[in-house]
């Protein structure tokens, strides 16, 4: 068994033939038994979304299917039998990332976009020597190959494309959109969110909405952005986020899961310090620890702050400095270990979520600095006893918010907490 770590590798081949591996094939199990048109999972970033499209992408794309042939055996899938196996390689599959569009004006960020499109285009040229595309189609589809088409065409590019695919195929494509929502973080972190807004909106309708050449989709990002502002009047869509039940194990490593690394590498010993350092998260009714952690833990077999620095926190440090002085009073107990209690509503419209302390706790909890231990269903939205997860996170708290300019200047024995950082010995 290779026990070395898949540090910042996501791409499910690459980690099956070189890498530890958790499986977590029971997700391709249940969206064969049943999945909705289109399926958003939310999570925090490091949790696994990519590696995880990935590993679908691999599966069901028969353009995958030579290099994806033993990738799959003795997994979870595999093991379900002959019915889940052979939806393997059957499939024209649309796969991106919309991770890597972080500009700092719409222009760049539209830029960036055109290029994942164009690379989309270029893994299917094939198309254009088929008969069952006529000329004019394919002087559009060259003019998505070098970058030449207009923003509209733009705006329904992957409906163009799901047509092609299935008069090619006769086969309706999967469409898989990794980190959604990344367009729309950055375009409010650098002052243009009106604009993104309104253009991904049209995007993704055209994609999604009433696209009758579509098999299903799925989405990940980070954050549930209100339907009314981006996927408006998409009836078909099911959100799951981390307060639901439905695929609550797909992202995140379960406490068994952990354990069988532990066993794996030998270190069974250091599950007490794993627990207190990254256990606390709870994705529907399921405990979930934080896995870019864990994996960084058996790879340097030490105990540290693994996550924090993972990518910017701007939105939250601006959402913070906002709500200041409304969290003087709270910030002291979640850092002895108590919670706060909030209203949660996870359809999030970015201009509205710095009005109100319950903006910015949906925005903790989702993005992983906290987690809900308790959730009722109330009127629009759910009731959350909030707390800070484990002990990493306590430590993101001391060093990324306590030290935000309006709470050093108020800072007093009652707020700071001595940090209780230790170090789990190398082995």
């Amino acid at each position: 068994m290779n026990t070395q770590m898949p540090i910042g590798v996501d791409d499910f081949k690459e980690v099956r033939e070189n890498y530890y591996f958790v499986d977590k094939t029971h997700f391709i199990q249940s969206l064969i038994d049943g999945h909705s048109k289109v399926t958003l999972l939310t999570r925090p970033r490091r949790f696994g979304k990519t590696l995880t499209m990935s590993m679908l992408d691999y599966f069901f794309s028969l353009e995958r299917e030579p290099e994806s042939l033993h990738l799959f055996d003795g997994l979870q899938i595999a093991r379900a039998g002959i019915d889940y196996m052979k939806h393997r390689g059957q499939y024209p599959v649309l796969f991106m990332t919309f991770k890597g569009i972080q500009n700092d004006t719409w222009d760049l960020a539209f830029n960036a976009f055109q290029l994942v499109i164009q690379k989309e285009f270029q893994q299917h040229r094939y198309l254009l020597d088929s008969p069952e595309l006529a000329p004019e189609e394919k002087q559009l589809y060259s003019r998505f190959l070098d970058n030449t088409a207009t923003l509209a065409e733009y705006q329904i590019s992957l409906l163009y494309l799901c047509e092609y695919l299935y008069r090619y195929y006769k086969i309706r494509p999967i469409i898989l959109i990794d980190e959604y929502d990344a367009p729309i973080q950055n375009a409010y972190n650098h002052g243009f969110y009106d604009t993104a807004i309104s253009y991904f909106r049209t995007f993704y309708n055209n994609t999604l909405k009433g696209n009758e050449f579509l098999n299903f989709a799925i989405l990940t990002g980070v954050l549930r952005i209100a339907k009314e502002s981006i996927f408006s009047g998409l009836n078909n869509l099911r959100v799951c986020s981390i307060l639901d039940n439905a695929y609550a194990d797909v992202m995140g490593f379960t406490e068994e899961e952990v354990s069988q690394i532990a066993k794996d590498t030998g270190e069974e010993q250091a599950l007490p310090t794993l627990k207190k350092w990254y256990d606390g998260y709870r994705f529907g009714n399921i405990d979930i620890y934080n896995p870019w952690s864990i994996i960084n833990f058996f790879a340097e077999r030490t105990a540290d702050d693994y996550w924090v620095n993972t990518s910017s926190n701007d939105i939250i440090q601006h959402m913070m400095q906002g709500n200041a002085k409304s969290q003087e009073k709270n910030l002291p107990t979640l850092l002895h270990g108590g919670t706060v209690a909030a209203i949660i509503r996870e359809g999030l419209i970015y201009k509205d979520i710095t009005q109100n302390k319950d903006g910015l706790y949906t925005l903790l909890l989702m993005t992983g600095y906290l987690t809900a231990v308790q959730n009722t269903t109330v009127p629009n939205g759910r009731l959350c006893q909030l707390r800070i997860p484990n002990e990493e996170l306590t430590h993101v708290f001391q060093s990324e918010i306590l030290n935000l300019e309006p709470f050093s200047k108020s800072k007093s024995s009652n707020i700071s907490l001595n940090s209780s950082r230790s170090r789990y010995p190398q082995s």
